[in-house]
């Protein structure tokens, strides 16, 4: 690309305000995704997901995965509900070197800790429904 380490050379964001939900103890896609295509081998792709999330009913957490296309980067516990329920703002940020200048897609997907607890990310709170929810991805020259 010809501009100095560090540079960042694209931004890409995605977003919805579809929410998801799930009682499922399997990670499930959720619609927070967005994809970039690298202009080089070498670049660095900063991700930044921010969305709400919760859970309900007794004893069940929320566990959010970020992937890229099927390999896990990292996941992270984001909700817990011990009776009642429990809401929050989470936000994943992540480095990652794809090492390819194919089209690479991002996705968080979301599990619940007990199938007793539903989950949720980019939910709805007090009476405001269907926030929205991005990803944003930045090409960084390496």
């Amino acid at each position: 690309s010809g501009l100095p380490t560090g540079s960042v050379l694209q931004v890409i964001q995605g977003s919805t305000t579809t929410p998801s939900d799930t009682t499922s103890t399997s990670f499930q896609d959720s619609n927070i995704t967005a994809s970039i295509t690298p202009t080089s081998a070498s670049s660095k792709i900063l991700v930044i997901a921010d969305f709400g999330s919760g859970a309900t009913n007794s004893q069940g957490g929320c566990i959010v995965n970020l992937v890229r296309g099927s390999t896990q980067l990292f996941y992270r516990g984001v909700a817990y509900s011990d009776g009642g329920s429990s809401t929050g703002s989470s936000t994943l940020c992540h480095l990652d070197s794809p090492a390819t200048t194919s089209s690479v897609t991002y996705k968080v997907q979301f599990l619940t800790q007990n199938t007793n607890s539903t989950v949720a990310v980019n939910s709805g709170f007090g009476g405001y429904m269907n926030p929205t929810a991005h990803m944003t991805l930045m090409e960084i020259a390496g």
